[in-house]
């Protein structure tokens, strides 16, 4: 699922140099995830709306964290223009993998519990190495330009740990409302629906509805369109796997799917990216991180 964020980021990007603002390309990107899951269900036989049981069952928040991860989405995407790029990928990154690991500790959102044992905390710092090695590193080097300064800095900053900790939460969610509903598709199925419906109806009410047709156009390539394909298989991957492997486990083994692939798409171009050479710095920090995970599901 990891491998799959970074063709998602390059193709929502994409997407919004296309059609404008940021939370107009989200609703495309959740219309594509949402008519593809309905498509899913319909061929495989799966019901698309929920039970009076389901909604007994399920909590009411967990209906709306589709809602939490456009939320989570939109913040990232000021991050880079408010704090830099550095900061806009470190800070979430390290906020999301703390969070995830107390989650697992203290049981929140009904997750099985997991103690933050030796082994956990021996993987978590490896993680973080690896992390130290792949991102901070190759960057030291480089400006960071950020565009607030003070108290709006710090702010941003916050807002940063906030995201973080916000994308661990969406992750230990989705599977309450998994479980509520009994069928992890159908489960992102209704959450995507609820999402994009609410995005329709703020878009509608702004008049921002109009720009969705310049998406449309076959002037653009269609690979843009794979980041709400990509979104759906990672909620799907989500709801699924979350129950048999922890929120800890799922977080991180994302980040390292997520940070491997950026490095072979910056080393050979992929998407348009700009290039960067692998070094064996990087390498070493892909596998620190693969056995940060390793010992964290021991």
């Amino acid at each position: 699922m990891g491998l799959l964020m970074p063709f998602q980021t390059a193709a929502n990007s994409r997407l919004r140099g296309v059609v404008g603002p940021a939370y107009v390309s989200t609703l495309v990107s959740f219309s594509v995830s949402t008519l593809a899951l309905l498509l899913v269900s319909l061929v495989a036989g799966i019901p698309i709306m929920p039970t009076g049981a389901m909604i007994d069952a399920a909590p009411w928040w967990s209906w709306f964290v589709g809602l939490f991860a456009v939320v989570t989405i939109t913040i990232a995407i000021h991050l880079f223009k408010e704090i830099g790029q550095l900061q806009a990928m470190i800070i979430p990154m390290f906020s999301q993998l703390i969070f995830s690991l107390l989650i697992d500790h203290y049981g929140w959102f009904g997750a099985t519990v997991m103690p933050l044992a030796g082994n956990r905390i021996i993987g978590a710092l490896l993680l973080i190495l690896g992390i130290v090695m792949v991102v901070i590193l190759p960057r030291l080097g480089a400006k960071q330009q950020t565009a607030n300064k003070g108290s709006r800095l710090v702010m941003w900053q916050l807002l940063a740990v906030a995201s973080g900790c916000l994308s661990a939460s969406v992750t230990g969610a989705y599977p309450v409302l998994g479980a509520a509903v009994g069928n992890p598709v159908q489960a992102t199925t209704l959450a995507f629906f609820v999402a994009t419906v609410v995005l329709l109806f703020l878009c509608t009410l702004n008049g921002s509805v109009r720009l969705v047709g310049k998406a449309f156009s076959r002037q653009y390539p269609w690979w843009m369109w794979t980041g709400g394909l990509c979104g759906a298989m990672i909620v799907f991957g989500n709801a699924w796997l979350v129950p048999k492997v922890g929120v800890g486990v799922f977080s991180m083994a994302l980040l390292v799917g997520q940070l491997a692939l950026s490095m072979l798409m910056e080393h050979f171009g992929w998407l348009g990216a700009p290039r960067k050479a692998i070094t064996w710095v990087k390498i070493v920090g892909i596998l620190l991180m693969l056995g940060g995970v390793a010992l964290i599901r021991l």
